[in-house]
């Protein structure tokens, strides 16, 4: 491959990868950086950037794109009443400093820890998609007090911050085990993936500034690449609605099982690497 034709391959990468990330997070109702950190990082490797930056760019180009798409999404919810505004306001702000906090260690950490972080709890996550059941919001477990609710929130904000995801796969299960209803929980769970990826990204825009780090690629503001994610959130915008469409017509715990086989693959992958 030509360094004159490189770029072109790139996007074309870069574009695609938007487009099945897109679909899958309409598709399964979850967030698209567990599809979006992993493709961003092989595309970075495959094409000579700096492995030891590639998995930080990677979590916090996701977290932007996370971002862009969620917002639509959460919208969407908010006007056809499925936002908790009170569950919101008490979970945001503890969902808040965990995430200042996983994105400020994170960008701190060498790429090789990052990358293993990333690896355990995808893992994690494959399994909780694989074996987890939704549950009636008639029957809460009682030991999730509001005390225990927001500590797990300030874990939830810092892992989600530090592998690049909404979260919503984690918030989501957290609320119904609380007593929201899945309709609910799935519109105040994209609510609440904002409030993750934005200041999520941020906290790697600053990391990456005060690092001072050299070698990152062309139109990167600290950790996050503008151009990676320009390419991707157009795609990934124009294919949710599809996999939203398609997902009403699909058996959901069969898809779910089918993504955490992939998230599986994905953190083996990256284990071996």
């Amino acid at each position: 491959m030509s360094p004159e034709t490189a770029p072109l391959y790139i996007l074309a990468l870069l574009v695609t990868i938007g487009a099945a990330g897109g679909y899958l997070s309409g598709l399964l109702g979850v967030g698209g950086g567990g599809l979006f950190v992993p493709a961003l990082y092989y595309t970075m490797t495959a094409f000579g950037f700096d492995d030891s930056h590639a998995m930080h760019i990677s979590v916090a180009t996701s977290l932007l794109i996370v971002f862009a798409t969620g917002s639509t999404s959460a919208v969407a919810h908010y006007r056809r009443g499925g936002v908790d505004v009170a569950r919101l306001k008490s979970w945001g702000p503890y969902i808040l400093l965990g995430v200042l906090v996983g994105a400020l260690f994170a960008s701190a950490v060498n790429g090789a820890i990052l990358k293993k972080i990333f690896a355990v709890m995808t893992l994690l996550i494959s399994i909780q998609m694989a074996i987890g059941r939704e549950r009636s919001a008639e029957n809460p477990i009682e030991w999730l007090t509001v005390r225990i609710q927001r500590a797990l929130c300030v874990f939830v904000g810092g892992i989600s911050s530090m592998i690049g995801v909404g979260g919503a796969v984690l918030t989501v299960p957290l609320m119904t085990h609380s007593g929201l209803t899945m309709q609910r929980a799935v519109g105040t769970g994209a609510a609440l993936g904002v409030i993750i990826s934005l200041p999520g990204s941020l906290g790697f825009m600053i990391g990456g500034l005060l690092n001072d780090i050299e070698g990152l690629p062309p139109y990167s503001i600290g950790y996050v690449n503008l151009a990676a994610a320009a390419a991707i959130i157009p795609t990934a915008m124009l294919l949710a609605p599809v996999g939203v469409k398609m997902s009403h017509a699909m058996p959901r715990q069969k898809l779910r099982r089918v993504f955490a086989v992939v998230l599986a693959i994905v953190s083996i992958r990256m284990f071996m690497s």
